[in-house]
């Protein structure tokens, strides 16, 4: 009885969630690249996390800027009042010449008093100004930072638009492909029960047929994890269907040449930048801790200001504090480190994280003209196969048509036409994977640039 119970339950708790789930609905969205991309720069969260980035690095040069500006210990007004008891004596009665015990008056004591604590300021101080300038160019590493991160959410968009198409149209190629496949099953049965085929060539058609209908879940599946990879790279949610408004993409050359695409990538990509004002960082912090070790560091200083009047007088105002009851020193201090074993090594330690980011740069420019190198190869490539997978599906139709007559007037078999048809899907299968792979290596490109290289004309 209690499993019959507990199986009930269950079914209760999975119809539920049945419930929920229908009651929510995927929403869909019909967009073109160019909103996709817009949607993308304005939710993705790694722009959102870009900002506090800059914003923390900001603050960090101004930490820095402080130090050159005038700092005070502490700033004090006080008041105080004190009340000291009578005290027993004793005082000489003139007229009768005894000791008489007399109590004394209260004594009552206080004033106020305004204190400025120690007051410094840097005349000179050459790591101080080197830390300012590698602070700066922190600063500047991590803005270029944040725009090659939004170059490469606008890549991803584009790569994933067109991976979410290919999907589709591989499987609409799936669709039409298991509709042929049945539409033959049906023909060969027809065939085999007036007696017309052999029951193998029905097997035959039952086993491409089945085999057809598994591909099509997998391409099934496919679009529907490419359109959850697009939502996801847009921020948006799971429950969001992207439906793409656009469909054909011309597919142009790129309007620069190979050098002159070079040229852009080493220069002006944020990726390259980005590690050029990392050079320059460490190279302004290695000064920083050699002119804390060989520069001497001047400052002005005071001590700490002090004014006080007494419980009796009066406070005349602010000019008070100048004329009178006031106390201050003035002094300039030159300081030189001798020698320390510990600012040595940091010396040599920022050095030697100078050298390494140099090799970083100089790898960065050689992994970056590797990478705009393949990217041209690759877009040679697909335009070639393009062209020829074109030809190929030519050649696939009029082949698949000739099979189908010799089919029909009994010149060829079963075996033939099935292997024509296969052809000419594989060959439209492979005519779509190409253009769509072209159009992703073009934004791929444009990526490794760091600018848009599509166009009509070339430079």
């Amino acid at each position: 009885m209690m499993g019959f119970v507990r199986y009930i339950a269950v079914l209760a708790i999975a119809f539920v969630g049945v419930r929920a789930s229908a009651q929510e609905p995927q929403r869909e969205m019909r967009l073109t690249l160019n909103e996709c991309v817009e949607i993308a720069l304005t939710n993705n969260a790694q722009i959102e996390q870009d900002k506090y980035t800059v914003a923390i690095s900001e603050t960090q040069v101004d930490n820095v800027r402080n130090g050159f500006f005038p700092s005070v210990s502490t700033v004090a007004w006080g008041i105080s009042r004190g009340v000291q008891g009578p005290r027993e004596g004793q005082v000489l009665d003139q007229t009768t010449g005894t000791l008489v015990q007399l109590l004394g008056e209260d004594r009552i004591t206080g004033g106020q008093n305004f204190r400025i604590g120690g007051l410094s300021m840097p005349i000179y101080d050459g790591q101080l100004i080197s830390q300012l300038s590698g602070a700066k160019k922190s600063l500047m590493q991590v803005q270029m930072q944040q725009i090659g991160n939004r170059k490469g959410i606008v890549f991803q968009t584009k790569q994933r638009y067109f991976q979410l198409l290919q999907a589709i149209k591989l499987l609409e190629l799936q669709q039409e492909r298991v509709r042929v496949s049945e539409e033959s099953l049906r023909r060969a049965e027809t065939l085999y029960e007036i007696g017309s085929a052999a029951i193998l060539q029905v097997a035959n058609a039952k086993s491409n047929l089945a085999a057809l209908r598994a591909l099509l879940i997998q391409r099934e599946n496919d679009v529907s994890l490419a359109r959850l990879s697009l939502a996801f790279t847009m921020g948006l949610g799971t429950d969001v269907d992207v439906i793409p408004a656009e469909e054909e993409f011309e597919l142009l050359p790129p309007k620069y040449s190979y050098r002159d695409a070079l040229t852009l990538a080493l220069e002006e990509h944020p990726d390259i930048l980005d590690s050029k004002y990392g050079m320059l960082a460490a190279r302004d912090n290695y000064n920083a801790t050699r002119k804390g070790l060989y520069h001497p560091r001047i400052t002005m200083s005071t001590s700490a200001y002090s004014w006080s009047i007494g419980r009796d007088e009066e406070f005349g105002g602010l000019e008070d504090l100048f004329l009178k009851n006031y106390n201050y020193s003035f002094s300039i201090n030159a300081s030189i480190p001798l020698f320390n074993f510990n600012t040595g090594n940091a010396l040599r330690r920022q050095k030697l994280q100078y050298l390494r980011s140099q090799e970083q740069l100089d790898q960065a420019k050689r992994q970056r003209a590797l990478n705009v190198r393949q990217r041209y190869l690759n877009l040679e490539r697909f335009r070639r196969l393009v062209e020829a997978n074109e030809v190929a599906v030519e050649a696939a139709e009029e082949n698949f048509k000739l099979e189908e007559e010799r089919y029909n007037f009994g010149g060829g078999t079963f075996l033939e036409r099935l292997t024509a048809q296969r052809d000419l899907f594989d060959a439209r299968n492979e005519l779509v994977q190409a253009k769509y792979n072209y159009l992703i290596e073009m934004a791929n490109l444009e990526n490794q640039v760091g600018t848009s290289v599509v166009g009509d004309d070339k430079k």
